[in-house]
């Protein structure tokens, strides 16, 4: 057992500095411009070399672990064409992967066919969430917590993730999404609902909410938000014309 498992960890680490190297586009490039890559593809080829040699030597003297999967592949009551079939699938798929060049059907991940062009978004991810006032201090609405034993402050288990994943993004601006949720929660004793910006500063690592109305409606008309805009109460927006 331990003798298979150093050959199956001996596999794993060679064939991956195999893998580097046959994928490594430029290759001459970088053995050329940078010292250390040297390094590293003499270790590589060294590495991969002796497992062949390994590999091969324990196959020839009938034992490890390459030895007992063939023997019990061929032990398989299989007709001979399906076997044939399984061993042209299976190195099709082992080659495209060990080469990094996915052709159909082997090693085809269709998700991955066609790139999208990168966009340099915005390092603050703005989320407009419901919250109410408790005792002089906010208390932010977080849906998504409220279906976990543990987290929940208001609706409990009577809630799915389902519903609570629809009321936070999908149906987060419909009127009647939040005239539910506010029903729900003036049964609770909160008398009203208000809007705020949770964000999130991914250079800086600042997380912070703004109770602010005036200005989670500004950002709810201005910013490419997740989802979309989320409903705002008449209240609110009158309130903030107001001031």
């Amino acid at each position: 057992m331990n003798r298979s498992i150093k050959e199956l960890a001996f596999s794993v680490v060679a064939l991956s500095l195999l893998m580097s190297l046959l994928q490594t586009e430029k290759l001459t490039f970088y053995l050329h411009t940078h010292p250390l890559f040297k390094y590293f593809v003499f270790v590589s080829i060294l590495v991969s070399g002796l497992w062949l040699f390994w590999t091969v030597l324990d196959y020839l003297h009938r034992r490890g672990i390459y030895y007992y999967c063939v023997q019990k592949f061929r032990s398989l009551t299989i007709p001979g064409p399906a076997k044939l079939l399984i061993v042209f699938v299976f190195s099709a798929n082992l080659l495209a992967i060990i080469l990094g060049k996915p052709r159909y059907p082997f090693y085809d991940v269709g998700m991955f066919r066609w790139s999208t062009d990168f966009i340099n978004k915005d390092k603050i991810l703005f989320e407009p969430k419901y919250y109410y006032w408790k005792n002089g201090d906010y208390k932010i609405l977080d849906l998504r917590k409220e279906t976990s034993f543990l987290l929940a402050e208001h609706l409990g288990w009577g809630y799915t993730q389902e519903f609570t994943f629809g009321a936070a993004y999908h149906h987060k601006s419909e009127k009647e999404n939040f005239e539910f949720l506010s029903h729900a929660m003036k049964e609770r004793g909160v008398d009203s609902l208000w809007v705020g910006i949770h964000s999130v500063n991914y250079e800086t690592r600042e997380v912070k909410f703004d109770p602010d109305i005036c200005h989670a409606i500004k950002i709810n008309e201005t910013v490419e938000l997740y989802y979309g805009p989320i409903y705002i109460p008449e209240y609110q927006l009158k309130k903030c014309d107001e001031h």
